[in-house]
C-alpha cells in the first residue's frame, strides 16, 4: 500500500510543543503570534484515582487550527460531545471525558494539518526522556509539570512519531471497555519493526509482546496496550495512529466525506475487512475499527 503521506509533523513539533505548554525552548515564541503562552490544561479524569497505568495510552489531545470545524467534524460522526474549560476543549463520548482539543496558532507562513497526539502513561517522565534520548530518539519538549495535566514531556521516537509521555496529576482514568465512539487502540507504523518494539519495549515498561504477520501487539502484565504494524512503502503516516471503535467503518465513509474528511484506505483494501484509515476536514489520521470479539475491547 501507498500512502498519500505528505508529513503531518514535519516544521509543526514546536507549534505543538508550544500549544500544550511543554515547549522548553527558546524557538517556540517565533511560531506563534505573539508570545508562547502555557495553557491551562484539564485532568485526563473527572476525579482522581491515584492509580498510575504504566504502558497505557490515557489521552489523546486532537491540534487543530480551526476548533469549531474539527467539531463540527467529530460531532457530526461520532455524535461527541465538547466542553469548553478556559480556552481548552474536553471532548466527551456520552458521559465519559475521552480527549482534549487545543487551538494551535499558525504561524504566517503556512497552516499545519491537524493532528491527534496521545500521551503514553509513564512513572517517571524525567526518566523516560533520558532513556528517549539513550535509545535514539528525541526530546522536543519538558518534562515540565503542564498546569492541571500532570508531569509530561513531548517526545519523537527514532523515526519521528510524536506522542507525550505523562504522569497524570490524581492518576490515570480506569481501563473500561470501549463503547461505540471511543477509543480502542493505537498503532504505529514502521519499517522497521524490530527496532521500534525493542524502543517501545523499553519506553514503556511493557513485559512481552505478540508477534505474528507483520504486526507486534505490547502487552503489560497480561493486557494488550498499543500495536506495531509493519508496512513496505515509504510514504506512510509516521505516527501513532489512534482508533475509535465503531459499528461498521464502511458505512461511516460518505458521511467522512460530506463532513469534509477524506478517506484513504476503505475496508479490505489493506488486510483488514473491519477497519478504515480517514482523514478528519482538517488533515488529521484516525483508523474507524469494528471490534466484535469478546468483551468488546482490546486491551
Amino acid at each position: 500500500m501507498v500512502l498519500k503521506w505528505s508529513g503531518i509533523v514535519r516544521g509543526a513539533v514546536l507549534l505543538i510543543a508550544a500549544s500544550l505548554g511543554i515547549a522548553g525552548c527558546s524557538t517556540v515564541g517565533d511560531l506563534l503570534p505573539g508570545k508562547a503562552r502555557v495553557l491551562p490544561l484539564t485532568p485526563i479524569h473527572d476525579r482522581p484515582t491515584g492509580v498510575q497505568r504504566p504502558g497505557s495510552f490515557v489521552w489523546h489531545d486532537l491540534l487543530t487550527t480551526d476548533p469549531a470545524a474539527s467539531k463540527a467534524f467529530y460531532g457530526g460522526l461520532f455524535g461527541w460531545r465538547f466542553e469548553e474549560r478556559d480556552g481548552y476543549t474536553e471532548i466527551r463520548n456520552g458521559r465519559h471525558k475521552i480527549g482534549g482539543m487545543v487551538e494551535m496558532k499558525p504561524p504566517e507562513e503556512g497552516r499545519p494539518p491537524a493532528i491527534w497526539l496521545p500521551s503514553l502513561s509513564v512513572p517517571d517522565p524525567d526518566r523516560a526522556a533520558a532513556y528517549v534520548r539513550e535509545a535514539g530518539g528525541r526530546v522536543i519538549g519538558g518534562p515540565v509539570e503542564m498546569p492541571g495535566r500532570g508531569r509530561g514531556a513531548l517526545i519523537a521516537d527514532p523515526r519521528g512519531a510524536l506522542l507525550v509521555l505523562l504522569r497524570a496529576a490524581g492518576g490515570d482514568p480506569p481501563a473500561r471497555k470501549a463503547a461505540i465512539g471511543d477509543w480502542l487502540w493505537n498503532e504505529t507504523w514502521t519499517r522497521r519493526p524490530a527496532a521500534t518494539l525493542r524502543f517501545y519495549m523499553g519506553l514503556g515498561g511493557y513485559d512481552s509482546s505478540i508477534d505474528g504477520d507483520g504486526y507486534a501487539v505490547l502487552v503489560r502484565d497480561g493486557t494488550w496496550q498499543a500495536g506495531i504494524r509493519q508496512v513496505e512503502a515509504d510514504e506512510h503516516p509516521v505516527q501513532w495512529l489512534p482508533v475509535v471503535r465503531v459499528e461498521d467503518p464502511g458505512a461511516l465513509l460518505q458521511r467522512v466525506e460530506q463532513l469534509g474528511g477524506e478517506v484513504w484506505v476503505r475496508p479490505g483494501e489493506y488486510d483488514n475487512d473491519d477497519a478504515a484509515l480517514v482523514a478528519d476536514d482538517q488533515g488529521a489520521l484516525l483508523i474507524l475499527q469494528r471490534w466484535n470479539r469478546p468483551g468488546g475491547e482490546r486491551q
